[in-house]
């Protein structure tokens, strides 16, 4: 009966160290996000996990403007992970383009300091 009610928990446990990312540097304005993801997250949520560390990024670099240019997805039918890359180039604020760029701060959301004190997400939740 105990092992019942240890179900639950083992289950929460699993989904909530769900991701894992890196970064990795490609230019002075642009990186790349690679997120691996557990079978219960599936490709939308490592998506997620790799956008908003992608958006996490692009504040600890200073900015608030980024664009996607660059997105690939894959599954592991053996393991049933799913990983998610992003390339990612940041905007100046100033520039042209950031007016059609997304806003790191926005895509995180009204708390997006207390994400950025809490940096890249690890479930995809």
């Amino acid at each position: 009966m105990k092992s019942l009610t240890l179900a639950p928990a083992l289950g929460f446990l699993l989904v909530a160290a769900c991701a894992q990312s890196s970064i990795q540097p490609m230019s002075q304005d642009t990186f790349k996000v690679a997120t691996t993801a557990a079978p219960a997250c599936g490709p939308n949520g490592a998506r997620n996990v790799a956008f908003r560390t992608a958006a996490v990024e692009v504040i600890r670099r200073g900015g608030d403007k980024f664009v996607l240019v660059g997105d690939t997805n894959t599954s592991n039918v053996w393991s049933g992970a799913h990983d998610q890359s992003m390339i990612v180039r940041v905007i100046p604020q100033q520039s042209a383009e950031a007016r059609n760029a997304l806003s790191a701060r926005a895509q995180l959301g009204a708390d997006w300091q207390a994400v950025l004190a809490e940096g890249a997400p690890t479930t995809c939740s």
